[in-house]
């Protein structure tokens, strides 16, 4: 019963651009089956989509049954306008145009509601978090909205700072969480929110020459020891490797951040489940 938790059914974890320019008359579904065949060959029964802006995790909903795979989507990202999610979301720039957002998204069948709250790390300078941050009181009226809308609230987050503020103001869940620290884990531990590590997201990258092994091993080794402190602390860990991502290969990427996860001893099927009860539309 393999979970992916966080993936991109649009990406191939070898050419963003490619895998992009697939679809850029549309969703393609030759693409879109090759890539839930893959998984189902791996043995993932549970797949929760990170959302795209051309509709490809939507369509893969509506087929993804056939693979014997229980798909969830946002439908897109909703992110403020010059803040990170341009890739795979739509942007706002009033609580209006989100609150329309949010409305389109259950519209075209959305399960959940997928919002960032930090940037991307830049390994290329050194695994700093690039780009804006969500102030606090955006991030509690932005969940307050989708709650109010029958959604649960997936955060795309890193930093000490955005991790604090993405908890604090509600979030159901935290994508990736790099450069978690102590205090942000004491915060999580009490909100009940499920941590989708994506650790393969820094693990897969060492050695393959896109950037300096010494950081990407750095960074990686800090977040499998966070993840032994947040098990500790009875935090709820899913598995999910933003399958698609650079070195992540859609099905392999995900046997590879489960591998990580039961290295360090997790076992992430109660946050899986989780994941399943929570993000559903209500």
């Amino acid at each position: 019963m393999i979970y992916e938790c966080h993936g991109h059914i649009i990406l191939d974890g070898v050419s963003y651009a490619g895998a992009v320019k697939l679809h850029s008359n549309g969703a393609d579904e030759t693409a879109i089956r090759n890539n839930l065949r893959i998984c189902a060959d791996c043995g993932v029964v549970f797949y929760r989509d990170g959302g795209d802006k051309h509709g490809v995790s939507v369509l893969a909903k509506q087929i993804a049954g056939e693979y014997g795979i229980d798909y969830r989507t946002p439908a897109y990202i909703i992110h403020k306008k010059g803040f990170y999610g341009g890739m795979f979301g739509k942007a706002f720039e009033s609580m209006q145009e989100y609150r329309y957002l949010v409305v389109e998204a259950k519209r075209l069948g959305a399960d959940f509601i997928k919002t960032t709250a930090s940037g991307m790390l830049d390994f290329s300078k050194g695994g700093v978090v690039a780009g804006p941050e969500m102030a606090e009181s955006e991030l509690c009226e932005m969940i307050k909205i989708a709650h109010c809308e029958g959604f649960s609230v997936m955060i795309h987050a890193n930093g000490a700072d955005s991790l604090k503020r993405a908890l604090y103001a509600g979030a159901d869940s935290i994508e990736h969480g790099y450069f978690m620290n102590a205090d942000v884990l004491r915060v999580m531990a009490q909100t009940g929110a499920v941590w989708v590590p994506t650790a393969v997201t820094s693990g897969n990258l060492i050695g393959s020459g896109k950037y300096d092994d010494v950081v990407l091993q750095k960074i990686f080794d800090d977040h499998k020891a966070a993840l032994l402190e947040a098990e500790s602390l009875g935090i709820p860990i899913a598995c999910g490797s933003d399958a698609g991502a650079a070195c992540v290969p859609q099905g392999r990427g995900t046997l590879d951040e489960l591998g990580v996860l039961k290295s360090q001893g997790i076992d992430p099927t109660p946050g899986n489940k989780s994941i399943a009860e929570k993000f559903r539309r209500r």
